[in-house]
């Protein structure tokens, strides 16, 4: 049987892709490029890929042909990432066991500074309790989960220790329909008290600023399909996960990041601030339960 070959690390690709927009900025084509460098095109198509390793000289090189000189720290950053191994951080031993796209998402998320994250229906992951996620995992829509359900729990809590790190906490940002502060789940009452209690305690802390979006802004707000944007220090550009249970689908085209940024900016206009927001969460927990 053929062994499926996976796809180049994450962080190799974000090199690559890096790489070729400071290529296309500095109008080159790749064959130009290549030439300028002294190897073949075809290595350059495979470092743009991120197919190929590329060591601190190589990239020095590249950004130096690019016109961009005297930049150590975008050298350092992306001549670490492009050689860092293959899977890298706690979710390595999830290899096999979860979708590869999931686990570049939580590669990335793990990389972030900041998280705005926007979901029309549910408490949004990074804000999920345990007994939440398992009745999310357990649920006859995704059969798939049932059997995984305390390790995908576990991986979910795992993530959420970006926000609690005791150096550089992400910032997260987040949008939550007030239609998710509604659910209920008859085999297990108490989720939602303990999911809303949870929320209230987040939306206490400095880095977290949590907006509900009410019920009584326009229908719109809740047709857009769930959104992660992370955003990153120099030199990585922002991507966006359009969100799924199986990790979703990065956009990294600078134009498509902030189009989605924009959507999000706007939706969080309509939402509540984020001190009546924590209120009216408050308010749930102590009318329902």
């Amino acid at each position: 049987m053929t062994q499926k070959k996976l796809p180049p690390p994450v962080m190799r690709r974000r090199v690559g892709s890096l790489l070729r927009d400071y290529r296309e900025a500095a109008d080159l084509a790749p064959g130009a490029a290549a030439k300028r460098l002294g190897w073949d095109t075809t290595r350059q198509g495979r470092i743009e890929r991120g197919v190929y390793r590329v060591t601190a000289d190589d990239i020095r090189n590249m950004l130096g042909t690019y016109g961009i000189h005297d930049d150590e720290e975008a050298v350092r950053e992306m001549a670490a990432a492009s050689n860092e191994p293959l899977r890298s951080g706690w979710w390595a031993s999830y290899t096999g066991h979860i979708s590869e796209a999931l686990l570049d998402f939580i590669s990335l998320e793990s990389r972030s500074t900041e998280i705005k994250m926007q979901h029309p229906a549910i408490i949004p992951g990074l804000l999920q309790a345990p007994g939440y996620v398992r009745e999310i995992c357990n649920s006859p829509l995704h059969p798939d989960n049932r059997d995984k359900a305390d390790m995908l729990t576990a991986i979910r809590m795992a993530r959420q220790e970006v926000l609690h790190r005791p150096r550089n906490p992400v910032h997260l940002h987040a949008l939550i329909s007030e239609a998710a502060l509604l659910h209920r789940f008859p085999s297990a009452p108490d989720v939602m008290k303990e999911q809303l209690r949870k929320l209230v305690d987040d939306a206490g802390r400095p880095n977290i600023t949590i907006q509900v979006v009410p019920a009584t802004a326009p229908a719109y707000t809740a047709a857009n399909q769930a959104m992660t944007i992370m955003s990153f220090c120099h030199p990585w550009p922002a991507v966006t996960s359009i969100d799924n249970s199986l990790g979703g689908s990065l956009l990294e085209v600078p134009a498509d990041v902030s189009a989605l940024s924009l959507v999000f900016d706007k939706i969080a206009e309509l939402a509540l601030p984020a001190n009546e927001s924590r209120d009216l969460i408050k308010s749930h927990l102590e009318e329902k339960f």
